[in-house]
């Protein structure tokens, strides 16, 4: 059985800091939402080593899954190379409107949000099996 844990991350003044929702005492930092990403991944593996070492069932690291929340602002800026006027066409949503959405102007409903993550979500299942050729 996969275990889920939410990665909440969020901007600082030097980087980016988080924390596993599910499990208090969980927290990391990093200078970029990549390296944010692999310290969740080993501080969590090493938890899950010491519970374990306690004698504590834990779930297995391959069957841990987990899910990185980062406000879109802060994805869209890391993130820059995926241009945002594109994406809105991709997705369905005013260009402007988009735009909003990712600077924080307009708030966003729970169902745009959803949108645009299942947008992403498609565009890495659409080109995660291209493997790009010389002419």
């Amino acid at each position: 059985m996969e275990s889920v844990f939410t990665a909440i991350i969020e901007k600082t003044n030097t980087g980016f800091s988080g924390y596993i929702k599910e499990i208090d005492g969980i927290v990391t930092a990093g200078d970029s939402i990549n390296e944010m990403k692999d310290n969740f991944k080993e501080v969590l593996a090493d938890y899950f080593g010491y519970l374990s070492e306690k004698g504590i069932e834990t779930p297995h690291i391959d069957e841990m899954k987990i899910n990185f929340a980062v406000d879109m602002e802060q994805f869209f800026e890391h993130y820059n190379v995926i241009n945002k006027s594109a994406f809105a066409d991709y997705i369905g949503i005013n260009r402007s409107l988009f735009r909003q959405y990712t600077k924080g102007i307009t708030n966003l409903s729970d169902k745009k949000m959803l949108q645009i993550t299942n947008g992403l979500h498609k565009l890495a299942d659409d080109i995660s099996d291209i493997v790009l050729v010389n002419n």
